[in-house]
């Protein structure tokens, strides 16, 4: 009776610490997750806010739709930062404990590979429910409304999109425009120079009109200084009022989706070599997850004397092997050189290939340490 109970006992305190060591090693993965994704997300946020916001000097975007614009690409960057957070954070975490030990410790108290294997995928597998859920819903939503957006750029007259108190190369470079304040969508102080003619216009105000057959500038109270015909001097008149006709602008961003914005069930439906690619690309994002895990959980092993970032080069140079041969074939089967029934998934195959040889030690040691060691 008192053996039976001691060993029920056992099992109980065995099962708490199970669990405890299994909160300890998610939390510390998830952790360094949401830290590590929110570096490399203002990293590539910050990258393209200033690609916007040098299109928005050209007067190529109204600079009030910046914010906007940026909300909906965030989705796209979430869904390709997280598989990467992922696998330096599993490496960065578990480097750390097997350099001070912890492992050491863990591993007497019974955690096996495969057991630590079992604890790292259930924080993996949040991530992937999470990149799923942007790559098949989230993603699509946010291209839609960020080519809506950018569409409507191209009905806005191009002194609407004006900012104050700057200089701006208006339709690559064919005019520069300056307002010194914007009131009630009247411009105060206008410049504008027209680099074809080399005419130059001042007054007081301008407001953008428009009629039948376009987009009209109407200037109130200024001068125009254009070159005369003949001979090499300039004439000045002066105005009480006049219109500039101003021709479309010339956006240069790239606002064609496509495949890349459709909904998940329509790309299967359709059964397009292009929409098939993107089909399993958006596949690929979620099976990268317990791929990249099984890869780094192997490579997270380093003794004592390498430190807790001997193995982080090779990882990274992997990734970007493993990243980059999916879109190379992502491209290859959306221009029909490759079948969609090999498709993206050969890449797969290989990696978890790699990534069970790399599991079961029957690799040499990819550590800098190693590789100096030889």
């Amino acid at each position: 009776m008192f053996q039976r109970l001691y060993w029920l006992r056992v099992k109980t305190y065995s099962k708490i610490s199970r669990m405890i060591i299994s909160r300890y090693l998610t939390r510390q993965i998830l952790q360094v997750t949401a830290a590590t994704t929110l570096i490399l997300l203002a990293v590539v946020v910050l990258g393209r806010f200033l690609k916007y916001l040098a299109q928005s000097s050209q007067g190529e975007i109204d600079p009030g739709v910046l914010l906007l614009l940026m909300s909906y690409k965030i989705p796209e960057f979430i869904q390709l930062i997280l598989p990467l957070a992922l696998l330096l954070s599993i490496l960065l975490a578990y480097g750390r404990m097997y350099a001070d030990n912890e492992m050491t410790v863990l591993s007497a108290c019974g955690l096996s590979t495969r057991r630590l294997l079992g604890i790292t995928l259930i924080s993996a597998s949040i991530v992937a429910v999470t990149v799923g859920v942007f790559s098949f819903k989230v993603t699509p939503w946010g291209l839609v409304n960020t080519a809506n957006l950018l569409e409507a750029q191209k009905e806005l007259n191009e002194f609407d999109v004006m900012v104050p108190g700057l200089f701006q190369n208006i339709s690559r470079g064919a005019r520069t425009t300056y307002t010194e304040n914007i009131e009630d969508e009247e411009m105060l102080n206008v410049f504008m120079y027209e680099s074809a003619t080399g005419r130059v216009t001042v007054a007081d105000s301008a407001v953008p009109v428009e009629d039948e057959e376009g987009r009209i500038v109407m200037f109130s109270n200024g001068s125009v200084s254009e070159k005369e015909v003949e001979g090499e001097g300039f004439v000045l008149t002066s105005f009480g009022e006049m219109g500039v006709r101003i021709p479309d602008r010339e956006i240069t961003i790239d606002i064609t989706v496509e495949e890349k914005a459709m909904p998940t069930m329509l790309l299967w439906q359709t059964g397009q070599a292009a929409h098939l690619a993107e089909l399993q690309w958006r596949i690929s994002l979620v099976l990268l997850i317990p791929v990249l895990t099984l890869m780094a959980v192997s490579l997270s092993r380093v003794s004592p004397r390498q430190g807790r970032f001997a193995k982080l080069v090779p990882a990274v140079f992997l990734y970007i092997l493993y990243f980059g041969l999916l879109l190379v074939s992502r491209d290859l089967t959306a221009a029909g050189e490759l079948p969609p029934v090999l498709g993206v998934w050969w890449v797969h195959m290989i990696f978890l290939f790699l990534g069970w040889v790399l599991f079961t030690n029957k690799m040499p040691d990819l550590s800098i340490t190693g590789f100096l060691q030889k």
